[in-house]
């Protein structure tokens, strides 16, 4: 182990994804399996998919206590669920770049460290939307299993083989409770292990630039006056697109009888509704998707009477955002108007049309 009594594990996830069991099976994984003391807790607001959620974990040796439960700013091996998540750098609430990082990405090591060139250290990455897609596993799963090739060559193993014990937990866990699910579960574990990368990147850790935390971790004696909150929060800002796991819905304008059954289901407003005319009849007609804000939930194409919204592969509809740490909102909307309807793509296309008809420049 390192020199503090504690190693610790933090991961970094959406709502959806599944970040909180995968840190309880972690939490199990070090109590029961390895003999160590534990602790595990999770921090989130609304359960709601594609929210913020960090889970924490801190393992000892068995014969010494946990005596804290403070969130994990100065982890071992950090986790991120969606690279997206990269891309808010530098975080306030970690202090310390970690020795270890696992990340959800369809980057390869290469293209990691060229478009996140702040990384240190070792890396382990694993396309995990795709092997989702081929094994019906959940992203927890997988992530898991990288987890796994990450922590196998630590001391506090004493030697024990973690994928082997993993299996285990997995059949005495997922199994007893969801024995239908347990080929699948299994099946992403093993490919999380098995198809993730690693590189190695810059052999010293980094500390996170110190601006970062004394602008943001306010407390008495740095807090604004009267709590003024800096942050003003705004919805064309906010992207939601990160959180779909490989499928999102594709609109058929053709067959659309505008009911506005999709956008009272919608959680998010993705559809955009304009006057037009439809059979003759001037109405609110359905305009298209807002992609910046889909989440991938695909309520819309399970209640759409005339399938004219239907499931499709986010792979063969890719968005340059993916592959490219800083995000160029033009090119982003240029993309996806090629690809839905009367360019209604993203909030600040929307916006700017808006302002265009008021007379805002």
């Amino acid at each position: 182990m390192k020199d503090s009594p504690y190693f610790e594990i933090r991961l970094e996830s959406l709502g959806g994804l599944g970040a909180n069991l995968c840190g309880k099976m972690l939490g199990e994984l070090g109590v029961k399996y390895l003999g160590l003391n534990g602790a595990v807790f999770s921090s989130y607001g609304s359960e709601k998919r594609g929210s913020p959620v960090s889970s924490f974990i801190r393992w000892c040796d068995g014969e010494q206590e946990i005596l804290i439960n403070s969130p994990i700013r100065e982890p071992d091996i950090l986790g991120i669920f969606q690279e997206s998540i990269l891309k808010k750098y530098p975080w306030p609430d970690i202090r310390k770049m970690p020795g270890k990082m696992v990340i959800n990405t369809r980057m390869s090591g290469e293209e990691l460290e060229k478009n996140y060139p702040w990384l240190s250290g070792t890396v382990y990455f694993i396309d995990g939307i795709s092997i989702g897609m081929q094994t019906k596993s959940r992203i927890n799963m997988i992530m898991l299993g990288t987890m796994f090739k990450a922590l196998e060559d630590e001391e506090l193993l004493r030697g024990q083989n973690i994928l082997e014990i993993g299996q285990k937990m997995v059949e005495e866990t997922v199994g007893k409770k969801y024995p239908d699910l347990l080929e699948v579960n299994r099946d992403g574990l093993m490919a999380g292990y098995a198809m993730a990368g690693k590189r190695v990147l810059k052999s010293e850790h980094q500390a996170i630039p110190t601006e970062s935390h004394e602008k943001w971790l306010w407390g008495y004696a740095n807090a604004p006056i009267g709590g003024v909150n800096p942050l003003a929060g705004s919805m064309a800002s906010n992207d939601l697109s990160a959180s779909r796991n490989g499928y999102m819905p594709l609109f058929d304008e053709t067959k659309c009888i505008h009911c506005g059954l999709c956008d009272t289901t919608c959680p998010d407003m993705v559809f955009q509704f304009k006057k037009g005319t439809y059979k003759g009849k001037e109405q609110m007609v359905n305009r298209g998707l807002d992609y910046h804000y889909c989440k991938g939930c695909l309520r819309c194409v399970t209640i759409c009477p005339v399938n004219a919204l239907v499931v499709g592969k986010e792979a063969e509809h890719p968005s340059p955002e993916w592959f490219t740490p800083d995000k160029d909102l033009v090119a982003l909307n240029i993309h996806w108007t090629e690809k839905a309807a009367d360019g209604y793509i993203t909030g600040e296309s929307y916006l700017t049309e808006g302002r265009e008809e008021a007379g805002v420049k």
